[in-house]
């Protein structure tokens, strides 16, 4: 399916200083569209007439309110709004979690959510026309993974989260979604190939991933995401929802 004209679509992109994140941006640049974008770390790219970036942590609501001022002081509004920014440690085992490293991983993968969630609702509460939501998940929302006990809550509370946004916030023409993007070839894929076996069993299968290519490419994932933000007819019958393979 394809896509309309974007020229002059805004959107925010959270986690955007590598991997997923970056790639949306760099996509979203070239079809004509404004982006805002953060991440803790320094950001690949330059702030100008269609780029705003900050560089904060999303657990702070303080700074994530004022990245969404700012944008709409910038760019007037926003019509899409991506919290892709995520962590995948500590991998351990459940029995293990604890301490400043779990407090970290759900404060990133579920406050960073709500917190952006909220701005953007409340933002297009405030002005004419819809917008859309779409919180980054995975498929360790829908089934449990051993070592992976942190990110399996997070994402699964994404999914939940989101569901519940949809609920409250589709009167105030918000469309909410809770999506998986699959397998795509990131830090995080190569930090998930450094773990041990004896924590994370699966690590053979992450290593025959990225022998045999069999990643989406952020291309495809963006393709994807932008369908269900900008065509109303490609968009999934549930909330959560997961991008199809692109190979195989």
């Amino acid at each position: 399916m394809e896509l309309p004209d974007l020229s002059g679509k805004v959107a925010v992109i959270t986690g955007a200083s590598r991997g997923l994140g970056a790639g949306m941006a760099t996509d979203f640049l070239a079809r004509g569209m404004k982006v805002a974008l953060s991440a803790r770390s320094p950001l690949p790219f330059e702030d100008g007439e269609h780029v705003i970036t900050r560089q904060f942590d999303v657990s702070d609501p303080a700074a994530m309110k004022e990245f969404c001022a700012a944008t709409v002081a910038r760019f007037g509004r926003i019509d899409l709004w991506i919290n892709n920014a995520g962590v995948i440690h500590p991998v351990i085992k459940a029995r293990d979690l604890g301490g400043s490293a779990l407090y970290q991983s759900l404060d990133v993968n579920v406050l960073g959510v709500l917190y952006g969630s909220q701005n953007f609702v409340r933002h297009v509460e405030s002005r004419p026309g819809e917008g859309v939501l779409l919180n980054i998940s995975s498929g360790a929302a829908y089934t449990g993974i051993s070592g992976w006990a942190a990110y399996c809550m997070g994402k699964a509370s994404v999914d939940r989260l989101t569901e519940v946004f949809q609920l409250e916030e589709a009167a105030n023409g918000v469309s909410c979604f809770s999506v998986a993007p699959g397998i795509i070839d990131t830090d995080m894929q190569a930090q998930i190939r450094d773990c041990k076996e004896d924590v994370f069993p699966n690590v053979a299968q992450f290593h025959e991933y990225k022998s045999q290519n069999m990643y989406n490419s952020v291309e495809h994932v963006a393709k994807h995401l932008l369908q269900m933000a900008f065509v109303p007819g490609a968009r999934p019958d549930t909330v959560s929802a997961r991008i199809p393979a692109e190979k195989g």
